[in-house]
């Protein structure tokens, strides 16, 4: 039997299921990508801001409050404080090539 080493996961979805799957990959070590879907719309506080739906920060919104709720959750996601750092966040229109292979 050959043995396999898994480097990489992407993880689709970052609602309360997929962040913590994200968390203990990268508890495990492992790279991950967290990856959910891009707003179609802007919150207040974004019209607010003046941000727009094509930056970052909106388009990786919802990824992000999945993340820091999984980082908030108790009991613990995350085995260490920083951890959460080794997960890199995205979405389905814009990362979509982080699943290639490589």
């Amino acid at each position: 039997m050959t043995k396999r080493v898994i480097e990489k996961v992407v993880v689709l979805g970052a609602g309360t299921m997929g962040a913590r799957i994200a968390a203990h990959v990268a508890n495990a070590g492992v790279w991950c990508a967290l990856l959910d879907i891009a707003p179609a719309e802007l919150s207040a506080d974004e019209q607010k801001r003046g941000l727009t739906l094509t930056g970052s920060d909106v388009r990786n919104r919802i990824v992000r409050a999945g993340l820091a709720a999984a980082v908030k959750s108790r009991p613990a996601a995350f085995f260490k404080p920083g951890v959460e750092s080794h997960v890199v966040t995205g979405n389905f229109e814009d990362d979509f090539k982080t699943l290639r292979r490589g």
